[in-house]
This record gives C-alpha cells, structure tokens and sequence, in this order.
C-alpha cells in the first residue's frame, strides 16, 4: 500500500479542515498507479496533487484494491476517491470534484486470437472481464453480457493470458499501458463509452475546502488548455 502526505503550509486551511483528508485510489494506469518506488503518480495524480497544494489543503494519499478504496470513501468521514466515474446511481453518495481527466470505455482481446467483435452485443458470447465496483463492468454487465470480476485490473491481464478470459474491458488508455508495461500484444476491438473521471469525496468532507479545491483545479485546467492553444 503506498502513502503520501501533501503538507499545508497556511493557516488559512485550518478553520475548514480539521484534519487530512484520506485520499484512496487504485492501480489504474496512466491516471493513478505506484512507480517503482511505490509512489502514487499518473496523470490524474499529478493534477490533483497540483490542485490540492494551490487550495493549501493537506492530505494523505492511499493505494488499495478498487472496491476497498471505493467503500471506505464511501462510508468513513473525511474519505475521498479517485478516480472514480460519475454515474447516476452513485451521485447521492459523493461530493463530486473534478473532472480530473476523460476515460475512454473500450474492449480489447488478445491480438492473437484475432477475434471479430464490434459491439457490445456481440460480447454476450464471450467471458468478459473486469473488477469488482469497476463503472465499466457494471455498464457492460447492464447490456446483458456476463462479466467476471477480479480484484484488480492487471490480474485481468493474467487470466487474459492464461486463456481464461476472452475479453477485458476497461479504460483504452489503461489497456494500452498495461499492455506495453507486460509486454503482451492486445488489439483494441472497439471503444464504447467517454466517461470523465472525478474525485468523490464523503459527504462529511468540508463543502467550502471543496469549493477551493474545485477552483483551483478548474484554474490548472484553463491554465492547460492556454498553453495547448
């Protein structure tokens, strides 16, 4: 498991914030994984990292299995998740900052097994897989189609090699990684869905250090699209 504490360095965060927040995430490359030296980086890491020392907000980050991450966000005060897919049946539950990036849905199969698939009715004949409280497994399980989940995102990867599943399904820039870090040639049937991703936090978290959190994050964002420009 790795930590990492952001430090506040103003007295202007105290009167909203008693204590570090808890930030949980999982390995989902290239927005949010440990390096070799177990910190957390990626993409969505890096700019919620950013944003949070801009609002001097102090926290600790935590990498856990998905679902572990997801329900003590979702059940213990001062918790929060990233990053975590904005869905109708998880709204209520959350304070919702972001977005922190856009997550592309997609299928993928091994290259060699050069498999004709286009859709996502066509996977109903297929052992698809995913992870446990994973948006797109639910969302693809909603279609009709039988899911099987792992804990994690790379045990996928496994079973895909070990020839027990036919099918992963998961974020296209996630599948890539995961592809070229192990060395496995994957083919990318078809994408399905864009899905931008969030920090979700309890709603015992402050509103007002939110509110500074989201503008801050907002500002990098602004800040990224005049330097693309």
């Amino acid at each position: 498991m790795g930590v990492a504490l952001i430090s506040a360095m103003g007295s202007c965060s105290l009167p909203l914030q008693a204590m570090p927040l808890t930030i949980n995430t999982e390995e989902y490359p290239p927005f949010n994984y440990a390096d070799d030296q177990g910190q957390i980086i990626g993409s969505a890491t890096m700019l919620l990292r950013n944003a949070l020392r801009q609002a001097d907000i102090e926290a600790y980050f935590r990498l856990l299995p998905w679902a572990r991450a997801y329900t003590e966000a979702r059940l213990s005060d001062n918790h929060c998740v990233y990053s975590t897919t904005r869905t109708r049946e998880r709204e209520a539950l959350f304070q919702w900052i972001g977005p922190l990036v856009v997550n592309e849905w997609a299928a993928f199969s091994l290259a060699e097994r050069e498999l004709d698939v286009t859709s996502l009715s066509e996977l109903r004949d297929w052992r698809i897989g995913s992870f446990r409280e994973d948006a797109v497994g639910d969302y693809v399980a909603s279609s009709g189609s039988n899911v099987l989940l792992a804990p994690s995102e790379r045990e996928n990867i496994a079973r895909l090699k070990a020839g027990l599943l036919d099918v992963i399904v998961t974020g296209k820039a996630t599948g890539e990684f995961m592809a070229q870090e192990q060395n496995i040639a994957l083919e990318h049937l078809f994408t399905f869905h864009r899905a931008p991703l969030y920090l979700a936090c309890h709603p015992s978290v402050s509103e007002a250090l939110l509110a500074r959190l989201q503008t801050q994050l907002d500002a990098l964002h602004r800040d990224r699209q005049e330097e693309s420009q």
